[in-house]
């Protein structure tokens, strides 16, 4: 109910703002649920939508095939530490749009460029999640385990592994929300499809309605695949620990 309430407040406000303002600079949410009603019954919507999923998708696995080593490594070895944090924090300032011209200029306008640059730009902060992580992993526990006889796996898979997944949980979900702008920048300046292609399309035609409507679709399936996806698994994955009432 608090998540509904807060929702039809934001609808709310974006209401009472259109109302100030000319329909043409900010429709109000019934014009903009209209034009992307209109955009999903002409098919547009599903063509474009499906090929930025798959860029999306792409760059995700990428990252955290890339992010996930490297910040375990980090965690468990101070000399692998003291090599790659420079660089972790080197990757981290360097700006996504200077990763995506360089892309492009190596690989080419193409679905490799892309995916390699939203996977590079999103990697440090994924290693900086993993690495924190692992670095608090209880000794104790793992300690307690051998001295049972247990084995190395089940150590890792009992011990080890649980205590790190609230921060592969917590990099997956910070990753797949720097992923989602990383590839609307990306499709906006070389690539001829994708939401992003779309967004600056209509805003080359200053065309307020079309902006919001493209806005509106991208958040809607983000709070989709958090609330329905993330929600879910995070549940799954965690309903062993006990609930905590303050």
């Amino acid at each position: 109910m608090l998540k509904l309430a807060s929702a039809a407040l934001i609808v709310l406000a974006w209401w009472v703002v259109s109302l100030l303002m000319p329909k043409n600079l900010f429709p109000g949410p019934l014009e903009t649920s209209a034009v992307l009603w209109a955009n999903l019954v002409d098919g547009e919507i599903g063509a474009h939508l499906s090929i930025t999923l798959l860029r999306v998708a792409g760059g995700f696995a990428l990252a955290m095939l890339i992010g996930i080593p490297v910040g375990v490594v980090m965690g468990l070895y101070r000399r692998a530490e003291r090599v790659l944090d420079l660089w972790v924090m080197v990757g981290l300032t360097i700006p996504s749009l200077c990763y995506t011209i360089i892309c492009f200029i190596w690989f080419g306008l193409n679905e490799v460029a892309t995916v390699v640059a939203i996977a590079i730009t999103t990697a440090p902060s994924i290693a900086i999640n993993l690495w924190e992580g692992v670095k608090d992993i209880d000794g104790k526990l793992t300690e307690m385990a051998r001295v049972f006889g247990s084995s190395r796996l089940r150590v890792f898979r009992r011990v080890i592994l649980p205590q790190v997944m609230p921060y592969i949980m917590a990099a997956s979900r910070f990753g797949l929300g720097i992923i989602w702008k990383i590839t609307v920048l990306v499709e906006l300046l070389g690539r001829p499809s994708g939401v992003g292609f779309k967004l600056f399309y209509w805003y080359q035609l200053a065309n307020m309605g079309q902006v919001l409507a493209w806005t509106l679709l991208f958040t809607l399936l983000m709070l989709f695949i958090e609330m329905v996806i993330f929600k879910r698994l995070d549940d799954w994955l965690f309903a062993w620990r006990p609930r905590v009432r303050v």
